[in-house]
Order: C-alpha cells, then structure tokens, then sequence
C-alpha cells in the first residue's frame, strides 16, 4: 500500500482525488486489495544469543513501546504531533480455544480460524502447516486519545475531526505497526500473519449478520478476555470502549493472561439491568434501540454517508461516526457500577455474540 503523506502545517486539496492513502486504504478494508506483498518467512535462519525470546512479555512490551514511540501514532495538521492512541491492553488467546471454532457458527462460516488463516501463510511459504495448538493470537486495545474523546462527545451530528482523523491514521498505523511484527517475525525463522492485510480480507453483507469481515479483531479481544460487548456492539473494556482494536496469529505457543467473562455483555450497564441506554440517545440516526439494539444496516448507512463530510470539513478521504462511543459511562471505562463486584447473569457466549459494527 502506497505510504501516505502526512500534512504538517495544511489541509491537502481536493481530498476526493488527492487522499490516495485514504481511498487505498478504503479499497483494501472492502476489497482487501492494494496491501504490501506478504513478508517471505526466513526458512533458513539459525538463531543466535542475541534474539528476543518471544514470550508473552516480549508481545507486551514491544506492542507498548510502538504505541508509545512510534512515528506513525500521530495526528495531521492541525493537531501534528499529538498522539493518536494511548498504552495498549494486550492479550493472548490458544490457537485451539474452542470458542474461536464456535465462531465459525456464530459469526457465520466466512469466519477464519487462526488454523485456516495460517494454512494459507504456510502453503504460500513451502512450509508444514502448524496444528491449530501450535498456534496463539496476539490481541491488542488501543485506547484512544482524551482529546479525541472529548471532541467527538460534544458532537451531535457527524465525528469530531480528531476522530475522523483517527479513524483513518489510527487504522493504518495499527496495519504498520502489525506489518513491522510479522515481517521481524517471519524474519527470524517464526511464522506469522494479520489476516486483515491480506488479499483474503473484505467486508461485505452476509445473510445471517449484515456487515461483517472474515476476521474480526473485536471477536478475538473478547476471546483473550480483554472486554465485554455493549449495547451499541462495541467492545467495553478497562479502557472504555472509544478505541481500535487489532490482532494477528503466531506459529508459538503462547499463555491466556486475561479470565474471559461468560457472560458477553458484562460491562454494559443496560444489559445488567440498570437504567443507561446513553448509546441510544447518542445515535443521530436511531440505530441503537431497546427494542431492537443495534442495527447495523442503519449504521452502515450513517458511516457512509460520513464520508463526504469528512473530506469537504477535514480534508481527508474517509468515513466514521463513533457518536456511541463517546460521551457515555463506558467511554473511558468498565461503568463504576459494575465495577463493585457486583453478580453478573450467565450468558452463554456461543448464542448471542453480535457482529460486525462500524465506528
């Protein structure tokens, strides 16, 4: 994917036909096309004394240290040099944990496993495809900036530029700082791959859930224990729930560190029972409802339409809303309420699992 110039001291012109990191990086989330050529894995590499043991503490600190150094986390003009996201949560999850099987039938058939993503990284290097214990899934929460935060909370209509912004620079330094992981991995002699940058990755509508991709990154940071879903289909975790979400797969095996809840909508304050229901008043177009919770058709629509807002007041190519996000209990948060070891209800996770949002 062609690198996109970041504007320092002014707005670029005609964003409609100038943003090609913007229109790019649209085509490649919907068609999976335009990504960098998959990095060669090092089949012949010896390791040597000075090579990182790649535990569970390398993941974490090294996933911590990009986020917070690295050049790509940072805004445009006119907030150049801000920071996009904050410290990360991190977890792991077994590449045979039977939920992610379970997805499969949840989601829908389209669903990877991390086995049949693997198998396909494996075969295109001449390689024996691992088993599916052989294999871990990297998940990580990047919190969003208080700034962002807050000006998409005063927002009534369409996001704040900050979080349009975001929207576009947050997800391709994740695809970046992902890409920079799994080329230093394959490098050194270890099998790796992010499914979403790869030609199998799109989204389209499928019968049973509407809008929804192959893999999903909130999906897999539930599975690692990381949050909970909300009303508004968001993930809730100890950081709220105004973040981006990223994941990918390891040929290692590496140790769950988070206890994941049973029940899927434990940190949402409706779905415990006590009077909330923010998301839905925050909705400027009724797409989170009591009756109905959350349509997702109604909110592809609004997003989409977002796009032509975005690029005549922020001057780049892309689409976002995130209005439910913020400006509610769970924005920056688990609610205080649930957080006083309150019982919460047994939900079988394997029945009601939500689908794709948009954000």
């Amino acid at each position: 994917m062609r690198a996109r110039r970041k504007m320092k001291d002014r707005y670029r012109k005609f964003s409609f036909i100038t943003d090609i990191g913007g229109m790019k990086s649209a085509i490649g989330e919907l068609r999976g096309k335009g990504f960098p050529k998959q990095p060669k894995l090092n089949k012949a590499y010896i390791p040597v004394p000075d090579d990182p043991v790649f535990d569970e503490t390398w993941f974490i600190d090294t996933l911590k240290d990009k986020l917070a150094n690295h050049s790509d986390n940072g805004f445009e003009y006119p907030f150049y040099k801000e920071r996009i996201f904050g410290e990360p949560l991190v977890g792991f999850i077994r590449g045979d944990d039977p939920l992610l099987t379970e997805y499969k039938t949840i989601i829908g058939a389209h669903h990877f496993t991390p086995f049949e993503i693997m198998k396909w990284q494996a075969e295109k290097n001449g390689v024996s495809v691992p088993s599916a214990s052989e294999l871990s899934v990297v998940c990580f929460v990047m919190p969003i900036s208080r700034k962002t935060k807050d000006d998409n909370a005063a927002r009534t209509d369409w996001p704040s530029e900050r979080w349009a912004q975001t929207r576009l620079l947050g997800e391709l330094f994740s695809q970046t700082m992902v890409r920079e992981m799994v080329t230093y991995l394959m490098d050194k002699g270890v099998l790796a791959i992010s499914p979403d940058v790869t030609p199998m990755f799109n989204k389209k509508r499928y019968p049973k859930v509407g809008w929804a991709s192959p893999w999903s990154h909130r999906h897999m940071a539930y599975a690692a224990g990381l949050g909970t879903f909300g009303m508004h289909d968001f993930l809730i975790t100890e950081k709220g729930c105004a973040h981006r979400v990223g994941s990918f797969v390891v040929h290692l095996k590496l140790a769950p560190n988070h206890k994941r809840p049973k029940d899927i909508h434990a940190n949402c304050l409706h779905y415990q029972g006590i009077d909330c229901l923010k998301c839905e008043t925050r909705c400027p177009v009724d797409a989170i409802t009591e009756k109905d919770a959350h349509d997702k058709e109604k909110c592809y629509q609004r997003v989409a339409a977002s796009t032509k807002y975005c690029n005549k007041n922020y001057h780049i190519f892309i689409y976002g809303c995130g209005l439910c996000a913020t400006g509610t209990p769970c924005e920056s948060s688990i609610p205080e309420e649930l957080q006083k070891n309150r019982p919460l209800n047994g939900v079988n996770p394997t029945t009601t699992l939500p689908g794709i949002s948009c954000l």
